[in-house]
């Protein structure tokens, strides 16, 4: 990255963050470039929360999770107030992680003023919604159109479950999947398929060889398909999961060709 005296530690790092978004994570060797960039900052103060979250984000993308998480703990003892933009990319690391719980206290104040919020934090509100399979949540975000209207066809697949009054069944099939992957998990991604009816795929990351990752990816699918079994709910399976090596994970922000 060049050099320049005229921006904030602050501005510099999230230029850090954006150049790692345009990353796929299998690209190591650029990871370790913008993570060397972080190094000076920190040594000026170790306790900068901005950098420790940029830092967080470069041990996810390694697949050093025990690391991230020792960040993830480090951080929320400095605490402090943050920017929007870098409250955001810590909830996300914390849910990357699956620190549901962490992730929630951040969050709950977010929730309760939705308007004010949504437009900062729709992402992180969005995707802890999902992976709690809170389909209250989920109608309340779909409320706000200016920045939900994209999203239509998840909000109609949660209302699949509501309308049928399976609520129940949304929310303990997400719940098997974060408690079988444990402390496991490196990443979380979510996408809808489409097949008629539309299928939520759950992309699961961690850093494992891909036997590990097929015996994992096995072990939740027949977790939920006994549970919709012992629920009366078999009519009910729309929830696949895919379980991946990190390096497989794509850049949050592919650069336009």
């Amino acid at each position: 990255m060049e050099n320049n005296e005229n921006i904030t530690p602050e501005e510099e790092l999230e230029d850090l963050l954006y150049e790692l978004f345009e990353l796929d994570f299998d690209e190591q060797e650029a990871v370790s470039e913008v993570e060397a960039d972080i190094y000076p900052i920190l040594q000026k103060n170790p306790d900068n929360i901005c950098a420790l979250i940029v830092l967080m984000f470069v041990e996810i993308m390694h697949g050093n999770r025990y690391k991230a998480q020792s960040l993830a703990y480090k951080i929320w003892e400095i605490g402090g107030e943050l920017p929007s933009f870098f409250e955001m990319i810590y909830i996300e690391n914390l849910l990357s992680l699956g620190l549901v719980d962490m992730a929630m206290v951040l969050l709950k104040p977010r929730f309760e003023q939705l308007s004010v919020n949504i437009s900062d934090f729709y992402s992180v509100l969005l995707k802890f919604s999902v992976m709690t399979g809170n389909a209250g949540l989920l109608r309340r975000i779909e409320g706000f159109e200016s920045v939900s209207g994209d999203d239509a066809e998840l909000f109609d697949f949660a209302d699949r479950y509501v309308r049928a009054g399976k609520s129940d069944v949304f929310k303990n099939v997400q719940k098997i999947i974060l408690e079988t992957m444990g402390e496991n998990i490196c990443a979380y991604e979510y996408m809808l398929t489409d097949s008629t009816p539309p299928q939520l795929e759950i992309q699961l990351y961690l850093n494992a060889e891909e036997a590990r990752c097929l015996a994992l990816q096995q072990q939740i699918n027949q977790k939920i398909k006994a549970y919709l079994l012992s629920a009366n709910a078999a009519e009910y399976d729309f929830i696949k999961t895919v379980v991946r090596n990190i390096k497989e994970h794509e850049a949050w922000l592919p650069e336009e060709a």
